[in-house]
């Protein structure tokens, strides 16, 4: 999916007879959409995979970073990418609200989740130190909190009346 999908999908809810976007009415999705589109940032998951292959080099069947600054900036230049690509589109529609600044945290989140689940990322570059375990466990576990998040997040939307 993608974070302008989220929140699009968010604006239709919005948009929609209360109670109704996940049945009749547009988008017509249920709730879990929301969390699947808020939990894969395509977008910064796609940069993140260019950005890798320029920073890292693979030897021997592992995989080192060459360029731990460059990968460092574009780890965080990335989560600010995964807050604009969700707000631009709330914010261009003027449909913000009090909850979006919690949707907005959702997509950033989401992708230091996918970077602790993975080796050799953006991620290891600012915690090389990390424990393999350690970041697995914490990925997961938000992993599983954003996702009931952004579920609960649409149920709002859904709701709202306009």
């Amino acid at each position: 999916m993608s974070t302008v999908s989220y929140a699009a999908l968010t604006t239709k809810r919005e948009q929609a007879t209360p109670g109704t976007s996940t049945t009749g009415e547009s988008p017509g999705v249920k709730t879990y959409v929301d969390a699947f589109a808020a939990l894969v940032p395509a977008e910064v998951l796609t940069l993140h995979a260019l950005v890798i292959s320029v920073t890292t080099e693979t030897k021997d069947h592992a995989t080192n970073i060459k360029d731990a600054a460059t990968l460092s900036g574009a780890f965080y230049g990335l989560l600010a990418l995964a807050v604009i690509l969700y707000v631009a589109p709330r914010v261009v529609g003027g449909k913000w609200d009090m909850l979006d600044y919690l949707r907005a945290a959702i997509p950033p989140l989401a992708f230091i989740g996918w970077t602790m689940l993975q080796r050799s990322t953006a991620f290891d570059a600012v915690f090389p130190d990390m424990a393999d375990a350690t970041r697995t466990v914490i990925a997961l576990f938000l992993g599983v909190i954003l996702g009931m998040a952004a579920a609960a997040l649409a149920y709002k939307a859904d709701q709202k009346a306009t």
